[in-house]
């Protein structure tokens, strides 16, 4: 039996509904996908109501069914750490509310989404080594609430964790670069966890320029493997600079070849925020199988 996913992924400057459903063994197909022109900015400018309106009526369409959230923050605040090995899904997040406590100066104003290292080589011991990645409770919160009282939640929190999952689709390592205004992240991925993950706030262009290219120097994968970019910043005079600097070519963020998404010529699915709506969808229906 076919199962269907609805998802929805508020990015930097534009918002993606999408509902995608299993198709044969392995296959997808879009049934539906539709982009917004505001997202994180429309709460910025005070607009948000008025976007998440505008989502719930494309939402509302299909009431019965679960909804897959994820939003760009405005920050991103990353942590190493160790769990006790196995530990269940509410104590995980109790232990990240402990180390919030000591980790941030208001920690009831974040939220925190957990993931796993690839090269957990503390998994025969006691303890597993952990990412916790914080954020902003806000828009997320604001949005999350809103969406549950017609729909059930099957997913909230930052587009990490689903594009993480790409890679476990894959089966291949992925390099990913988020040029946002006052913050670069990469993101190298394998197996759906983290290999290495740097986060850095700059405070304009140039900065975010020289330490882009420094990272990408400095780590071998990058050669290895495209290195994926997106974000506000990542346009073609920035990727212009970078692939010079480095000679490494960049390219837009995607859905990898190995999934098969049999109608995509149906919709526009190449724009960063049907990316992650998509992303959100498949690794909530593999959490469901």
């Amino acid at each position: 039996m076919s199962k269907s996913q609805l998802a929805c992924a508020i990015d930097t400057g534009e918002s993606a509904i999408v509902r995608l459903k299993t198709s044969g063994d392995n296959g997808f197909s879009l049934t539906t996908c539709k982009t917004f022109p505001t997202g994180l900015d429309a709460f910025a400018s005070g607009k948000g109501v008025r976007l998440l309106n505008k989502l719930s009526g494309e939402i509302g369409k299909w009431q019965e069914e679960d909804l897959a959230l994820c939003i760009q923050p405005a920050a991103l605040l990353p942590l190493p750490t160790s769990f006790p090995v196995g530990a269940c899904a509410e104590a995980a997040m109790e232990y990240s509310r402990i180390e919030a406590g000591y980790f941030l100066n208001r920690p009831g104003e974040y939220l925190c989404d957990i993931t796993g290292y690839a090269d957990n080589t503390d998994t025969d011991g006691p303890l597993a080594k952990l990412l916790l990645l914080f954020y902003p409770a806000d828009p997320c919160r604001i949005a999350r609430d809103h969406f549950s009282a017609t729909h059930r939640i099957a997913f909230s929190g930052t587009a990490q964790l689903p594009l993480l999952h790409l890679s476990k689709s894959s089966g291949k390592a992925q390099v990913i670069l988020e040029l946002e205004e006052q913050r670069l992240t990469f993101v190298f991925a394998r197996d759906g966890k983290v290999e290495k993950f740097s986060c850095r706030e700059v405070k304009n262009r140039e900065e975010a320029e020289y330490f882009t290219i420094r990272e990408i120097i400095d780590n071998p994968l990058c050669r290895e493997t495209s290195v994926q970019v997106t974000g506000k910043w990542a346009d073609r005079k920035m990727i212009k600079l970078i692939q010079r600097e480095t000679s490494v070519t960049l390219t837009p963020l995607a859905i990898p070849s190995s999934i098969s998404i049999s109608n995509p010529e149906k919709f526009r699915i190449s724009s960063p925020a049907v990316i992650k709506a998509i992303s959100t969808a498949l690794m909530a229906l593999a959490e469901r199988r």
